[in-house]
């Protein structure tokens, strides 16, 4: 985009930005071309239900930062697929072409998440990385086996506490 802006630009998403991608996932555009004059930058706001996970891919050609704003959620990257298990307000780097998805650990309650990326079109050039797809799907399940798992124990022991 060239020209000039003179002051902020204020921008409530509409229902029209709002998709659902493969495994039930609803993707928000917040900041995007032409929406909003941005030449190098992008962000949506992910909602990802109980016991789902955002399909596997990645970007080429962008660099993207995803922030857990609320929920549990392990963000798988690389062919490796190493788990990160942020917390609320945390921060995942996930260079250019590192394929990664992101699984709600819970059941039940969704992830909601804000991704930031440096595709101005936010998501134009994602692939689906499908070859790995079933590796996550056992990942994800030991994942959340494992998070049920640390949830009992604090609730255990937490009750077990002397008065």
């Amino acid at each position: 985009m060239t020209g000039r802006i003179d002051g902020g630009v204020h921008r409530r998403p509409s229902g029209a930005d709002t998709r659902t991608v493969p495994g039930g996932t609803l993707v928000t555009s917040i900041l995007y071309a032409p929406a909003v004059p941005t030449e190098q930058l992008s962000a949506g706001r992910l909602l990802i239900p109980g016991n789902r996970q955002l399909p596997t891919h990645r970007d080429r050609a962008a660099e993207t930062a995803l922030i857990l704003l609320s929920g549990y959620a392990a963000v798988l990257a690389g062919e490796s697929l190493r788990p990160v298990l942020p917390a609320p307000g945390d921060l995942i780097y996930i260079r250019r072409a590192l394929p990664y998805a992101v699984v709600n650990l819970s059941r039940n309650a969704a992830v909601l998440m804000l991704a930031v990326t440096t595709d101005p079109r936010f998501g134009s050039a994602l692939e689906p990385a499908p070859d790995l797809d079933p590796a996550v799907t056992i990942r994800a399940e030991n994942l959340r086996a494992e998070h049920l798992e640390r949830i009992t124990r604090r609730r255990v022991s937490s009750s077990r506490r002397p008065r």
